[in-house]
């Protein structure tokens, strides 16, 4: 049998992914071999593939931050500019890499990642806002659809190679770089040339959606001339995986007009989200150096911060200490939630119940409260009004952390078929369509199966093992 080059090279990049991985006990999802790309662009289904093979790459292999307000705020930020785009309804996933190293990248069917190093490297919104906007637009004008029609499977390999680079450089950023130009020898310079060509339509078109989303646009420039001024002597991954020049930053500056001045740069829940994922992704040393470091300051972040930190080093005293009047001075949901964590960390949970019982109220809807809320209510036995709270949440927010919530507040009321079919609509939600089928199969066994469950639950087992066979033709 005779076997293309494309194929062997994508074999390769595999191969090498895979020995990557051996040191985690993980293993890389199935990718899918695309056809030729002469015979046809790629299909939707294809893409979907793609990009849902990489993700459970990353998501079982990389240290991801696993924070509900983090990742919230993310996601919010990233939905303003997505619905100003042309696919508005197009479904996105955001998540947060644990790593130092300064970069962010898209994935086939809208898959987009950011490093931590590069959100705690933004000075303002309005930066980190930008990186979004141009990794949607990535995703929006079908980039990489776009360069796998042209060159198949040559270009799922590099794409492959640099997962392995993202993975390897998440612990040592030398090590990715080693990975990465060694995987694209040979056929690098032509990927350059055509990348740093979707580089300034992404610039382009995501610079739109940071006006239409009133957001100011300066942050584009502001973040492409601070790379530029600090890659002088070090390897910006950034710069590497997103070709810059300072044509790209002159025609940025060009975009700006003296009505962009009045937008925001910069918001109050950034300025959190920053203090916070700095803290979360510091060890117990570094907590202590960050309360070090922000003692002789006494803003609102900065006590907050500090709050934080002791909270996370086992010292929820403090934190109460600091928050309590804190939280009388500012009325941010941040730091009554940091407060209510506090109470949790400190055994106090009538207090902590009392005050995300208040906030339920003052926040409906709003999702790291509800879960908080949950939460709090499980750990106290309270699970019928965690589960009246959370069926509540998914009229309106259907996302897999409610129906995972949902999971242990039925086991918590001995209500187990429910539970598994909460837990497979969880793993549906993520893309896990096997595993989802066996969790309703689970479900189907049980002897506390209500008829009507059981009808609502075969016709769910029928709709997606239709999907899973679709998904191998």
């Amino acid at each position: 049998m005779h076997l293309s080059p494309d194929f062997l090279l994508f074999r390769l990049a595999r191969k090498l992914l895979l020995s990557l991985l051996l040191f985690s006990s993980t293993t890389l999802a199935e990718l899918p071999t695309l056809g030729d790309p002469t015979l046809g662009s790629i299909n939707s289904r294809e893409e979907a593939q793609l990009g849902l093979a990489y993700y459970r790459s990353l998501m079982a292999s990389l240290p991801i931050v696993d924070d509900i307000q983090l990742n919230y705020y993310l996601e919010s930020l990233a939905q303003k500019l997505v619905t100003q785009s042309d696919e508005a309804g197009r479904e996105f996933t955001f998540f947060i890499v644990q790593s130092p190293v300064i970069n962010a990248f898209a994935l086939p069917a809208g898959y987009i990642g950011v490093h931590s190093g590069l959100m705690l490297d933004a000075d303002n919104e309005s930066q980190l806002a930008s990186v979004l906007a141009h990794e949607i637009s990535h995703v929006t004008q079908r980039h990489l659809a776009r360069m796998i029609d042209e060159s198949g499977n040559t270009v799922v390999a590099n794409i492959a190679t640099l997962i392995a680079a993202i993975l390897v450089g998440s612990q040592d950023s030398t090590a990715g770089q080693a990975v990465l130009m060694g995987g694209l020898a040979g056929t690098q310079q032509a990927q350059v040339n055509f990348t740093r060509t979707n580089e300034y339509e992404a610039d382009r078109i995501g610079f739109g959606l940071l006006v239409k989303a009133d957001i100011n646009p300066d942050g584009m420039v502001e973040f492409f001339e601070h790379l530029l001024d600090n890659s002088s002597g070090l390897q910006i991954e950034y710069i590497r995986t997103h070709p810059l020049d300072i044509n790209r930053v002159t025609e940025a500056k060009n975009r700006i007009k003296p009505e962009h001045a009045s937008l925001p740069k910069d918001s109050l829940d950034f300025s959190f989200a920053k203090a916070r994922l700095a803290v979360l992704t510091s060890s117990n040393n570094g907590i202590r150096k960050l309360i070090e470091q922000n003692e002789k300051y006494d803003s609102t972040i900065s006590r907050y911060l500090r709050a934080i930190g002791y909270t996370r080093t086992n010292q929820p005293k403090k934190a109460i200490q600091i928050l309590e009047p804190l939280q009388k001075e500012h009325k941010h949901p941040w730091i009554k939630l940091a407060l209510a964590e506090a109470y949790h960390a400190n055994n106090q949970m009538g207090k902590a119940i009392e005050l995300l019982e208040t906030m339920n109220e003052l926040y409906a809807g709003y999702l790291p409260v509800t879960i908080a809320y949950a939460k709090a209510l499980n750990s106290t036995r309270q699970p019928e009004k965690s589960i009246e709270l959370l069926l509540r949440q998914l009229q309106t927010d259907e996302t897999a952390i409610v129906y995972q919530t949902l999971a242990k507040s039925y086991y918590l009321n001995g209500q187990v078929s429910a539970a598994l079919e909460a837990t497979g609509n969880q793993y549906f939600m993520q893309g896990y369509n096997e595993l989802a089928l066996q969790q309703y199969q689970n479900a189907l066994d049980q002897d506390d199966l209500s008829s009507t469950s059981k009808v609502r639950l075969e016709a769910k087992k029928k709709e997606l093992l239709e999907a899973v066979k679709a998904q191998y033709r």
